[in-house]
């Protein structure tokens, strides 16, 4: 983590748990934010930090995590920054929150709970799979990774990048 980056634009909530939301950012790039009043608890946005650091060093293709500013004016004039904690929607938090850089092209890429079987064995990093799964195991990373498929045009071959 070099710099903080403020978010300049919501674009859309994002699924899961922890409600995050995509932003895009001062620096031209899109991120998938978490804020400290999410449902979870501020730890799960330590842990991500950590596990995604972890990954990192092991070269394994997961998108680089960043500080984001997020300011009150983009929450105040932005309806769907919320969260919902106990039946209640409140406004999220404003200040340093954790991005996640979105790994994908925002045209070409999909994000995947389940990979179909037929498209399995077009995936060129499918050793990177076995190699995430041992680092998630290894810190206890019990929900669900999703992926993203980002296809070439005219190819078959998908790699996947892990988040």
């Amino acid at each position: 983590m070099d710099m903080c980056v403020s978010a300049v634009q919501h674009l859309r909530r994002m699924r899961g748990g922890s409600q995050s939301h995509l932003l895009r950012a001062s620096d031209g790039a899109h991120y998938v934010t978490k804020f400290m009043n999410n449902p979870q608890h501020v730890r799960v946005l330590a842990n991500e930090m950590l596990a995604t650091n972890l990954g990192l060093r092991l070269g394994l293709p997961m998108p680089r995590v960043e500080v984001i500013d997020v300011s009150d004016w983009l929450i105040e004039n932005t309806d769907d920054l919320r969260v919902e904690l106990a039946g209640a929607c409140i406004p999220c938090s404003s200040g340093r929150q954790l991005a996640s850089l979105y790994a994908g092209d925002m045209t070409e890429t999909s994000i995947c709970d389940y990979l179909p079987d037929d498209e399995l064995e077009d995936v060129v990093n499918i050793q990177d799979f076995a190699r995430v799964l041992v680092l998630d195991k290894w810190t206890c990373n019990s929900d669900g990774r999703q992926a993203i498929s980002s296809t070439r045009r005219h190819e078959a071959a998908h790699t996947l990048r892990y988040s």
